[in-house]
C-alpha cells in the first residue's frame, strides 16, 4: 500500500510499502526504515547525530537476526548510511533488534508516527541498572514527524510529550519491569526523534495542554498500546 494512510489508524509497515507526506517520504525495506526529508531539522538522543540537527533522513535499522555491533551504534549506522543515498552528516540514525515486523505507522492531522516496539528489556527509572553495551530486543524507536516549525523550546516539549506519552502507554498496559516489580516506563535503551519541517508555520510549544501535544500523545498512545495488543497481548 502506497501514498498517505488513513489517520488514526495504525498500520504495519510492510516491505517495500512507501507512504509519503507534504516534507517526507518513507520506505520500509527488508530491515530498515529511511525516511527522506525536506527542510527539517530533528532532535533526537539518536546514536548517530543526536541533538539538534539539520536533518535531510532518518532511518531506524534492525539488527534482528544479525551480529551485534559490538558497542558502537554510530559506527555501525555511519557504514549502512554510507551505502544508501541519504547524506551522513544530515542522517539521524536510530538502531534497534526489534523484529522489523513490529515497525508501524500511524498518523493525525499535523503529525505522523513512525515506532518499532520490543518489550524484552522494559525497566523502570529506579531499578538502578547500568547498560552493559551489549543490543538488546526491547526498544521502543519513536519518530515523530510534524510540519510544524517548532522553536527550541517546542522541540523540547514535544521530546517531553513524546516520552510521557510512552510512559503512559506502558503503565496503562500494566507492563512490569524485567529487572523488578515495579511498573515500566520504557526500555533501558528507548530512542526518540522529533523532526520538524521548518517552513510551516511556528510553534513555540507542544506540550500536553497544547493541539500538538495533544496530537502526539495520541499517537504515541495508540501506536505502542497497539502493538502491545498484537504482539505482547497475554504474554507480560
Amino acid at each position: 500500500m502506497n501514498g498517505i494512510l488513513q489517520r488514526d489508524v495504525l498500520t504495519l509497515l510492510k516491505k517495500n510499502q512507501t507512504i509519503e507526506g507534504e516534507f517526507f517520504s518513507a520506505k520500509m525495506y527488508r530491515d530498515f526504515l529511511l525516511i527522506k526529508t525536506s527542510s527539517t531539522g530533528c532532535l533526537s538522543n539518536a546514536s548517530l547525530n543526536g541533538g539538534l540537527k539539520r536533518c535531510s533522513a532518518i532511518i531506524n535499522y534492525s539488527l534482528y537476526g544479525k551480529e551485534d555491533c559490538d558497542g558502537k551504534p554510530a559506527e555501525y549506522l555511519l557504514k549502512i548510511v554510507e551505502g544508501l543515498e541519504a547524506k551522513p552528516g544530515e542522517t539521524v540514525g536510530l538502531l534497534t533488534a526489534v523484529n522489523p515486523e513490529a515497525f508501524a505507522y500511524v498518523r493525525a492531522e499535523h503529525t505522523h508516527c513512525f515506532i518499532s516496539l520490543g518489550l524484552d528489556n522494559a525497566a523502570s527509572p529506579l531499578d538502578g541498572l547500568s547498560y552493559s553495551g551489549k543490543v538488546v530486543y526491547g526498544t521502543i524507536n519513536t519518530i515523530i514527524l510534524t510540519d510544524f516549525k517548532l522553536t527550541g523550546e517546542a522541540y523540547v516539549d514535544a521530546f517531553k510529550t513524546s516520552v510521557e506519552a510512552k510512559a503512559y502507554s506502558l503503565m496503562s498496559k500494566n507492563i512490569k519491569s524485567r529487572y523488578s516489580e515495579k511498573l515500566a516506563t520504557g526500555t533501558i535503551t528507548d530512542v526518540t526523534a522529533i523532526v520538524s519541517f521548518v517552513q510551516g508555520e511556528e510553534y513555540r510549544y507542544a506540550g500536553t495542554g497544547t493541539d500538538l501535544g495533544s496530537e502526539i500523545s495520541k499517537l504515541v498512545y495508540s501506536s505502542i498500546s497497539g502493538l502491545i495488543d498484537m504482539f505482547y497481548a497475554g504474554k507480560t
